[in-house]
């Protein structure tokens, strides 16, 4: 494993459980935690850095604790009407201005958190997805094409570099005892919607196979493209229903409208955007079996138990 690694977005969801357990790994000189949030006192060989990703001065930060390996996690994904552009400053330039400060600091290995929703809710989609599928991420879904620029300026920077190493991670929604935050927070609403009768499959991810993929990629310092997912995917109303929630079923042509007017008005915590609302219509699941042959990583959780992990225990966490 590299001795000295670099998270940003330490202070979310996936960056804060990747520092946990890279705590626990006794070959790791140190861990520069990045985030413009306040950062916890880890202590031991943890560096905080309480800094924004768009700054320019980043190259100076990673040089000056000699950083091997950067994992970038750092991205907005439900923002206000007020804040969409402010969203692609931090998600595209962000990640624009972190790939320019590891190329300026001589960072051997970039890893970008980036997700499935990049290949688009789309009726004529594979099923499921493989790596080889290009992006084609629903335009009117901002997450989602942000996503899909910044792995192209990825893909860019392994092309000015190639003596460098970058790998893409293409995780689904991940949930887990420690999810946490207003996604979460709708998803414990007292049904789950659907969308047309909940056919369409979906996946979730827990949060254990997600950051034990990212060890792995780190130890090995495997490059490319991997899709981040379960073995399974499952119709959403069955999803629901086997992880013990009733559902409320709205149809297509009410649900965009509708749940795009809460987004607005910030009735749901501005976690219900109209393109994402898109995403549980048609399917967009995707296969691991590339990170399965080539990395030799295979999920310990299913969907429905990384959805059951979420709602037993994400109460007591």
């Amino acid at each position: 494993m590299s001795s000295i690694v670099a998270i940003t977005g330490a202070a979310g969801y996936i960056g804060g459980r990747l520092l946990t357990r890279l705590l626990q790994e006794s070959d790791v000189e140190a861990i520069v935690g990045i985030d413009v949030n306040p950062l916890p006192d880890a202590g031991g060989h943890f560096i905080p850095c309480q800094q924004d990703i768009r700054d320019p001065s980043l190259a100076e930060t990673l040089t000056r604790y000699r950083v091997d390996t950067l994992v970038h996690t750092a991205f907005i994904l439900f923002p206000p009407p007020r804040r969409l552009r402010e969203m692609a400053e931090i998600n595209v330039g962000g990640t624009e201005n972190v790939l320019r400060a590891a190329s300026q600091a001589g960072i051997h290995h970039v890893i970008f958190l980036s997700s499935t929703t990049v290949y688009g809710a789309w009726p004529d989609n594979p099923l499921p997805l493989a790596e080889e599928h290009p992006p084609r991420p629903n335009p009117d879904y901002p997450y989602a094409v942000h996503k899909a620029q910044a792995e192209a300026l990825v893909r860019r920077f392994g092309e000015e570099h190639p003596d460098r190493v970058w790998t893409i991670l293409r995780p689904p929604g991940v949930v887990g005892p420690h999810f946490r935050g207003p996604l979460a927070r709708f998803l414990r609403f007292s049904r789950s919607v659907i969308i047309d009768g909940g056919r369409a499959p979906g996946q979730f991810i827990h949060e254990d196979d997600l950051v034990a993929l990212i060890l792995v990629v780190i130890r090995a310092r495997a490059g490319g493209i991997f899709n981040a997912t379960p073995d399974d995917w499952v119709p959403w109303r069955e999803m629901w229903t086997a992880a013990g929630r009733a559902t409320l079923n709205v149809p297509w042509a009410v649900a965009y409208p509708l749940f795009g007017a809460l987004w607005w008005l910030g009735l749901l915590g501005h976690v219900t955007h109209p393109g994402q609302v898109r995403m549980a219509r048609y399917a967009f699941v995707a296969s691991n079996r590339k990170a399965r042959r080539v990395l030799g990583w295979a999920p310990r959780h299913s969907t429905i138990s990384a959805l059951r992990a979420f709602y037993r225990e994400g109460d007591t966490v």
